[in-house]
């Protein structure tokens, strides 16, 4: 199958290419027109299929309680996205829970490879959290501190596919034994809702730490006498930084100057979208997390009668459209967000850029990034008629 457009995101470029793809690899990358193309997609954005590595959930379900059923729910609505590829971000719950859950999702992982976007593992945000304010809507009552023995029990519950675990490195107290060990056991670690100093989240990158969650929120800023957790992330060059680039979570002004410490190859683009993602605005009782949530018109949820965040309802898609047309982020950096640096991030090094011998995972978009078409594993999963 040969698919083209005059605007495909090749080689950091928009240029005039088309794809030819057999079985879930794409072959061959070719001039526009060169051969009779199967499908002609004109002057619509042809680029990698998005890759949302912070995500909790959909429809009133998130990771904590994923059943199958969910998660097939879930992978099949991402690609209208243009999402190809997620983790199962799971946070701050009872520790029955979400050993529960972990079964579910690897189990999920294991039997649906190439059906739906790709549950790619699982993302730790919590509940290896602080205890002060920075730990924002997580609870405290849920806060485990990360040892080896934890790790593992979270890992095996999940069947492996534990890929990228969150701490707040001062909950550590000088030992950083348990970053050394996720990342002997092929983790990625972020720092996040965490009040550390520089200081510590040098130490603990030192360690082997390589991103940060969520930048600017849950996190210590920057101050000019004490950089906090926001000065390591635009310092630290070999460091990762997630931003929900939505203008609510952070400013369009803050989210520029983060993409321009970070460059075109370090910026992660996430939604943080939680339950409430897809539902109407409104009060929603969330009983496993023993309190309400308000959803607003603008597609953010707030812990009811407060003005502490509790995830968004936005999605990737839309994020990358802001992040380029008002956030005024250049579309190279903001294109790689979504695309080849969360998979470099995690190590995978054969999704997220259209290239002879990657994986056919592809979305298909207009100028505000409405997506038209998604193709997972080289088959078409959705179009627009």
């Amino acid at each position: 199958m040969i698919i083209q457009s005059k605007r495909v995101y090749y080689e950091e470029k928009l240029q005039p290419k088309q794809i030819e793809i057999k079985g879930d690899t794409i072959t061959a990358v070719y001039p526009y027109g060169l051969f009779r193309a199967n499908k002609d997609y004109g002057d619509r954005i042809i680029m990698p299929g998005l890759c949302d590595v912070h995500n909790h959930g959909y429809g009133g379900h998130e990771a904590n309680d994923a059943t199958k059923k969910w998660l097939k729910e879930w992978s099949d609505y991402l690609p209208s996205e243009g999402v190809t590829a997620t983790l199962a971000s799971i946070s701050s719950y009872p520790k029955e829970g979400l050993l529960k859950a972990l079964k579910n999702i690897g189990a999920y992982i294991d039997e649906n490879k190439g059906k739906g976007a790709h549950i790619l593992g699982v993302y730790e945000e919590g509940p290896f959290i602080c205890s002060g304010k920075e730990r924002g809507a997580q609870s405290l009552d849920f806060q485990i501190i990360p040892t080896k023995k934890v790790i593992d029990e979270f890992n095996e519950a999940c069947n492996g596919h534990l890929l990228y675990v969150m701490i707040a490195p001062e909950m550590l107290k000088g030992n950083y034994s348990v970053i050394d060990y996720c990342v002997s056991k092929g983790m990625k670690v972020a720092l996040g809702h965490t009040g550390a100093t520089f200081e510590i989240c040098a130490e603990a990158i030192k360690h082997g730490a390589s991103s940060f969650t969520h930048t600017y929120n849950g996190m210590k800023g920057l101050h000019h006498r004490e950089p906090g957790v926001v000065g390591a992330a635009m310092y630290f060059d070999e460091c990762y930084a997630e931003c929900i680039c939505d203008g609510i979570h952070v400013n369009k002004y803050a989210a520029n100057i983060l993409a321009k410490t970070k460059g075109k190859d370090k910026l992660i683009l996430i939604t943080d979208s939680v339950n409430i993602k897809g539902l109407k605005p409104g009060v929603y009782e969330l009983e496993e997390k023993g309190r309400t949530t308000t959803v607003t018109e603008e597609g953010v949820a707030y812990i009811t009668g407060t003005n502490t965040l509790a995830g968004s309802c936005h999605k990737l898609n839309h994020i990358l459209d802001y992040a380029i047309h008002e956030a005024g982020i250049d579309i190279v950096s903001a294109m790689n967000a979504v695309t080849v640096n969360p998979m470099r991030m995690l190590g995978i090094n054969d999704r997220g850029l259209i290239r002879e011998n990657y994986k056919a995972d592809i979305a298909v978009f207009d100028d505000r990034f409405n997506n038209v078409a998604t193709y997972i594993d080289g088959k078409l999963f959705r179009e627009d008629k």
